[in-house]
């Protein structure tokens, strides 16, 4: 049981925000994944392209682009 006060700064405060937002997510839209991590969409989007970013499956070609957030964490666990 905590029995005292935590303070954050507020830099600290955003990257907890983000950190929880990214644990409690399967799949995040490009535009809000860019905006999550502080890069333009136009990177997010090279980064998909090269494989770096691995994605929803998608049924059809125009379907919106989500990011695989569950299997960024997998990878991430595999790795530690």
């Amino acid at each position: 049981m905590l029995t005292g006060n935590i303070t954050l700064t507020d830099s600290q405060f955003e990257s907890l925000k983000t950190d929880l937002i990214l644990l409690s997510l399967p799949f995040v839209s490009v535009a809000d994944y860019s905006r999550i991590k502080g890069e333009t969409e136009v990177s997010v989007r090279q980064q998909i392209h090269k494989g770096l970013l691995p994605i929803k499956s998608k049924l059809k070609a125009r379907e919106k682009t989500f990011i695989n957030l569950e299997a960024i964490r997998q990878e991430a666990q595999a790795a530690a």
